[in-house]
């Protein structure tokens, strides 16, 4: 599990110099080579229920690291509804490639609400395996996580604690806006499915098959291309600041919102490159579905029969 270590202030503005320099000082990146290498990364270790969840998954990622430039960031929920569908590996792929990652899987709240208000290297990005033990029809309630996971999605976001200092009662509230990746079987509370892109894994058929996965091995190459995006993102991060992609139609209101981080993105790695990208109304149109599924039709529809 990824660790949070203490550092002093000169340490965290020494890290943000020697990145800034970084970033200027390299060449122009590609992004749609970088979008490229991790889509094909992911092919590697993990079979997607379609194309389109693929992608969705790489502009995920991509997306992490440009969180200073969002109004809201789209949860993504890997649900099946049987084991052994991907959505784990899926995870721990991701594990490598996103900044300030922490893997949380039975934890308790206080846990998680430290994890998420640690924000001084940037925002974690927290990826919650096993979700369902915590929102399962068999779990205990956990309004306190399912209230975190709703309203981090939006920046400014806090949650408000009560602390007892000695004698003294104090008020502290704790940064909640940071990405968050869950993986999971069955479902998920229609308030967490609305803020997410929804991807419906599967069991692998019998033809297809991956690159076994060793961290050991293949974090090398995780963290390189990590590092390509790092730098590709602070590059671009005016421009996405600025960015208002076109929705297609019958993505609006909180779907608009989830998708336009992605769709910025989409859109500045085609600026950058002839070559082909994919076709941008076919995404979402595929994922809403999934939306509209998951919100009208709770286990069964959202994850295909359970």
């Amino acid at each position: 599990m990824a660790k949070h270590a203490y550092r002093t202030n000169a340490e965290l503005d020494a890290e943000i110099v020697r990145r800034e320099w970084e970033i200027e000082s390299s060449p122009p990146i590609d992004g749609a080579a970088v979008l490229d290498a991790v889509h094909a990364l992911l092919g590697r270790f993990v079979v997607y229920p379609s194309s389109h969840a693929q992608v969705a998954h790489t502009l995920w990622i991509a997306h992490t690291h440009l969180m200073d430039a969002w109004e809201s960031t789209p949860r993504l929920a890997l649900l099946s509804p049987e084991p052994a569908s991907g959505k784990t590996r899926a995870l721990e792929v991701t594990e490598l490639l996103v900044p300030n990652p922490v893997e949380a899987i039975n934890v308790t709240p206080a846990y998680i609400f430290r994890k998420v208000g640690d924000q001084e290297s940037g925002p974690p990005t927290l990826l919650h395996d096993e979700i369902d033990t915590v929102f399962g029809p068999k779990a205990k309630e956990s309004e306190e996580i399912r209230g975190l996971y709703n309203a981090g999605h939006r920046r400014g976001a806090v949650a408000g604690r009560c602390v007892v200092r000695g004698k003294t009662v104090e008020t502290e509230e704790i940064p909640a806006f940071c990405a968050l990746g869950l993986a999971g079987l069955g479902w998920l509370p229609d308030t967490i499915l609305s803020r997410s892109i929804i991807i419906r894994m599967r069991r692998r058929a019998p033809g297809e098959t991956v690159t076994p996965f060793r961290r050991r091995v293949h974090a090398p190459d995780g963290h390189e291309l990590r590092n390509r995006l790092v730098i590709w993102a602070g590059q671009v991060a005016d421009t996405m600041a600025a960015a208002r992609p076109e929705m297609p139609p019958g993505i609006e209101d909180r779907a608009a919102d989830m998708w336009e981080p992605l769709l910025a993105i989409a859109d500045a790695a085609r600026d950058r490159c002839d070559r082909h990208r994919p076709e941008k109304p076919d995404l979402p149109a595929q994922l809403d579905e999934q939306h509209a599924e998951a919100r009208q039709g709770g286990c069964h529809r959202a994850c295909g029969g359970c």
